[in-house]
């Protein structure tokens, strides 16, 4: 699976003392010289970040506030969160609250968080807090840095599954289990290192210049070592869930006739495109058309004209769509083809198991 975008946490990660490290920074221009988009993803207010890191442009695009604010480097920015409530400001100033507050975010220490809490359930405000070290952040609920990234990829035509996320501290988590790569950096918070997939080993941000520049040369993510994103399509006789690794994987169905090939393969298809895969299905004799009756694929050939090449490939440009394309009415040697009786039968089977509410989608 090609590696293809980059989403890094800033301080603590690629900075110390809110100053960006030189070679994480050298690290990063040589990533995009690569094509490799870099999305920076901080609890920072905007206007502090560019206080701290100075221009912008080194990224293509920044996620702020801790996914309450998406800015661009072209200036245009906007938020995702909702506005403070101004009665909240208000009554942290009543109670000599000291704090600092963004367009979405209130920042202040960590130790002021029963104060704030008696606050938000006083004033019953949909707020939310989240520690960062010895920080205190206060956002909207249901704003992470996964909700900004999210938005980010989306006005980027950009899929998080070609993404790898980096972090330091607890409000990482969400940005780590957003990403198709999740990497906590060794001198960060020990709980963020034991649920994330890898861990850049060092003392500091410095040490994470070596690993992107490894990711950038090679352009592709590590195998999957069936994490958790597999593919499950049934069960052992021990009962164990069976499936599959997702990434670094060719699959070879093999079997007899009505051995339940186009079953097997139609039901890990349908599995990809649930977990929002962008596949893209070659369906020689209309086996898989049910498919579209899962969300965001489309159905091309069959009984309607197949796309031209620059139309499929327009299509398969927007990373949250799949597309089944059905062969089997395209002539061949002067016959068309059309599904003999077995593979109308195993059609049906396939309709059966891919219309909505099956076991198959549950």
């Amino acid at each position: 699976m090609k590696f293809g975008v980059l989403a890094l946490d800033y301080d603590g990660t690629i900075a110390r003392d809110g100053i960006l490290d030189s070679e994480v920074k050298a690290a990063i221009a040589e990533a995009r010289a690569h094509g490799i988009v870099v999305i920076l993803v901080t609890g920072r207010i905007l206007a502090d970040l560019k206080h701290a890191a100075g221009d912008l442009q080194f990224v293509d695009a920044v996620v702020a506030e801790n996914g309450a604010v998406l800015a661009f480097p072209s200036g245009h920015s906007w938020m995702i969160g909702h506005p403070t409530p101004p009665v909240f400001l208000e009554e942290l100033r009543r109670r000599a609250i000291d704090f600092a507050a963004g367009q979405s975010i209130v920042e202040t220490d960590a130790s002021l968080a029963p104060r704030i809490l008696a606050v938000i359930r006083e004033l019953e405000l949909p707020l939310v807090l989240l520690f960062n070290r010895s920080r205190l952040m206060v956002l909207p609920q249901g704003i992470s840095k996964a909700t900004g990234l999210r938005q980010a990829l989306s006005a980027l035509r950009l899929s998080a599954h070609n993404a790898i996320g980096i972090g330091d501290a607890e409000n990482d988590h969400d940005l780590l289990a957003a990403c198709e790569i999740g990497v906590a950096v060794g001198w960060g918070s020990p709980a963020l290192q034991r649920n994330a997939e890898e861990v850049v080993r060092g003392d500091g941000p410095a040490a994470l210049a070596p690993y992107i520049r490894q990711a950038a040369h090679t352009m592709r993510l590590p195998p999957d070592r069936i994490g958790r994103d597999k593919i499950v399509i049934g069960v052992t006789g021990a009962g164990e869930p069976f499936g599959f690794a997702i990434r670094g994987r060719n699959l070879l169905v093999a079997g007899d006739p009505r051995s339940g090939k186009s079953w097997a393969t139609g039901l890990f298809c349908e599995q990809l495109m649930l977990h929002d895969y962008c596949t893209c299905v070659i369906d020689p004799e209309g086996d898989y058309e049910q498919l579209q009756a899962l969300p965001r694929v489309l159905t091309w050939g069959g009984d309607d004209p197949l796309p031209s090449l620059p139309d499929l490939a327009r299509m398969l440009r927007h990373p949250d769509m799949s597309v089944v394309i059905n062969l089997s009415h395209v002539q061949y040697n002067g016959w068309k083809k059309r599904p003999d009786r077995r593979r109308t039968t195993t059609a049906r089977r396939l309709r059966r198991v891919h219309q909505p509410g099956s076991a198959a989608l549950r």
